[in-house]
């Protein structure tokens, strides 16, 4: 039987099964009942998140108590050196030796401390509002990054107010440090010797801990503040990544307005409505929304009277499954004879029919580009006839991949095998102690022949790398590579380079830079870039080379004052064989391989490389190497 009329018949079974269903069931007698059961379902999905909610508070709270009880805090602020109060040089805070051993195992204490769930900050501060430690994403603060300013922030204050084995909690704000919105959670530090509150603990909590928290995997739960703003939103993506704020932020800034789910009265007046609500009370409603009647289940929070709120729309709440009684008797008497039939057919037609094609789907997804596989499967339709066609073609690519790669080795051997010997007479030519004084005229054409051959051999080269890459068969030689060192050697060695044109070569590489990389490749990106920047550059122009560290990554660049690449050329630049037109004459030839031999270089250590450019004016090329590339090898034997 052919497709087709498999679908015909299976869709046919269908729509006679879901008309006939709909045709009694829809909005009976059972709608009522319905809507009573799932608005209860919504009441106590509500009040389970608002315990979730509640709990996530309640264990922040109970771990930074449970931190700032350690000891060793109270030992440092009982430190005479840290009671004679803080000491300054040139603006940086300073610490005596027994002061840093402290540190060191409190750092040690928060740097575990922060494992145990997500923490942007986490510090301890004395009543002078002096940071005397800080941890920022597990990673220490450095003495002179420690702030002194933080007796102007709102939670100092309250902070020193709770009592020992008290917490405050901090309406969130744009974290400082991490310059995104965040929870902050303090707590006193008690030193043993007086029992004085010496300082406080504070850590920041991301505000995105809190907003997974209401996620739901049916209708739409927020939080909404007094102010009628989304505090948090299922339904709404929040900026929540590292620098995505910045400090002073308004919340009118960062949380939406509870009118971009709706800005009807009636929703307005239920927002309105939810700030007389007593704390952990729960109520429902309903309002219009595009035509449908919306069902909303909120209770008031205890954290700055906030109000959880759950949505459903009432196509959704009454698609959803229950267990009355009337329901039931309703489905069974009135579907048992159609059910019966059509769940077989669906059943037996939609498995013989997708089977098939899922079978396919997932061999095809299984093919390694490089190494086809022949596809097992037979079946008595159209599929089977798709599998031949698809085996045929395999077997036609796997015979013209091998034919290529043969050809290309045999031609690459072919060209290198004489280059060796031409090369190495040349030089055997030149040396007066074995042939003999050359004229000016033999000199030149010997230097002739060695500069085409190697060339040549160049050209070659870049055919192999090339073809190594599109097979992925390209090997990387990872190892520790001092950045710096390395850039200096290279700008060394290419200096006479610039020579000839005069041209102003410049180093501007960071110091005490480190990676795990193949040097050799990464001198064959670099040296292609530099050459190309050579030929477009005019006479007494300017190159300028540098890595820069970029955290997880290195960035390297290039830059001329050359003529300059069209926009519309960028796109095409990295391709295989492409070469940009330019009305300067080229003094380096090329098979237009080197640019795409750099990319694929770069993407085998999982970097990026790209081109900025302006005609006329230059050109940057710029390529990031991260720091772990070593486990992105894509280099195979």
């Amino acid at each position: 039987m052919k497709i087709n009329v498999k679908l015909i018949a299976l869709f046919s079974a269908i729509m006679v099964t879901v008309t006939a269903t709909l045709g009694f069931l829809a909005f009976n007698t059972v709608e009522a009942s319905v809507i009573d059961s799932e608005l209860h379902d919504m009441q106590n999905i509500v009040n389970d998140k608002s315990n979730q909610i509640a709990t996530l508070h309640s264990r922040a709270s109970e771990d930074i108590i449970f931190a700032a009880q350690n000891p060793r805090f109270s030992d440092y602020f009982d430190l005479s050196d840290t009671k004679s109060g803080n000491t300054y040089k040139e603006g940086v805070i300073q610490f005596t030796s027994e002061q840093r051993k402290i540190k060191s195992e409190l750092e040690d204490w928060i740097y575990h401390f922060q494992n145990k769930f997500t923490v942007d900050e986490t510090c301890y501060i004395d009543r002078t509002g002096q940071q005397q430690g800080a941890l920022i994403l597990k990673a220490p603060v450095p003495d002179e990054h420690l702030s002194s300013t933080k007796k102007s922030e709102d939670y100092f204050v309250p902070s020193f107010e709770k009592n020992p084995g008290e917490s405050y909690v901090q309406y969130p704000y744009v974290s400082p440090a991490t310059k995104r919105w965040v929870f902050a959670y303090t707590t006193p530090i008690i030193t043993s010797s007086d029992g004085q509150k010496s300082g406080f603990y504070h850590f920041e909590m991301p505000i995105y801990v809190f907003q997974d928290v209401i996620k739901s995997d049916s209708g739409r739960m927020f939080v909404v503040d007094p102010e009628g703003f989304l505090i948090a939103d299922s339904d709404y993506n929040y900026s929540n990544k590292p620098g995505s704020g910045y400090k002073g932020q308004l919340h009118t800034e960062y949380f939406p307005s509870a009118k971009s789910i709706s800005d009807s009265e009636d929703f307005a007046r239920i927002v309105s409505g939810m700030n007389s609500l007593e704390e952990d009370q729960t109520e429902w409603a309903t309002y219009d929304k595009n035509g449908e009647k919306y069902f909303i289940a909120y209770e008031k929070l205890p954290t700055f009277n906030w109000t959880l709120v759950y949505e459903l729309p009432r196509s959704q709440l009454l698609a959803g499954e229950n267990d009355l009684d009337t329901l039931q008797m309703n489905l069974i008497s009135l579907t048992s004879l159609m059910s019966i039939g059509g769940l077989v057919a669906v059943i037996v037609i939609s498995s013989r029919i997708t089977n098939p094609i899922k079978i396919l789907a997932a061999s095809c997804k299984k093919q390694d580009v490089h190494n086809l596989k022949k596809i097992d499967l037979v079946t008595d339709d159209e599929i089977n006839d798709v599998t031949v066609a698809l085996n045929n073609m395999i077997k036609q690519v796997n015979e013209i991949s091998l034919m290529k790669e043969e050809f290309s080795s045999m031609v690459t051997h072919e060209l290198k095998t004489p280059l060796t010997p031409i090369i190495g007479w040349c030089q055997t030519l030149k040396n007066p102690k074995i042939m003999g004084e050359l004229s000016e005229k033999q000199t030149n054409a010997i230097e002739k022949i060695q500069i085409n051959a190697q060339r040549l051999q160049q050209l070659i080269g870049d055919i192999l790398d090339a073809e190594k890459l599109d097979m992925q068969k390209m090997k990387f030689d990872f190892q520790e590579v001092n950045v710096t060192d390395f850039m200096n050697h290279l700008h060394k060695n290419l200096q006479r380079i610039m020579d000839a044109k005069e041209i102003k070569y410049m180093n501007d590489t960071e110091s005490n830079l480190k990676l795990i990389i193949d040097k050799n490749r990464l001198e064959q990106v670099l040296t292609n870039l530099i050459i190309n920047a050579v030929d477009f550059v005019p006479e007494k122009g300017f190159i300028n080379i540098g890595a820069q560290d970029k955290e997880d990554s290195v960035l390297f660049f290039v830059k001329d004052n050359g003529v300059g690449i069209d926009k519309n050329k960028i796109p095409n630049l990295f391709s295989k064989f492409y070469q940009v037109e330019t009305s300067m004459a080229r003094t380096h030839g090329g098979t237009g391989l080197g640019l795409a031999i750099c990319k694929g270089i770069i993407d085998g250590f999982n970097g990026k490389i790209w081109v900025e450019s302006e005609v006329n004016k230059g050109s940057t090329f710029y390529f990031t190497i991260p720091k772990d590339s070593i486990r992105t090898n894509k280099g195979k034997n």
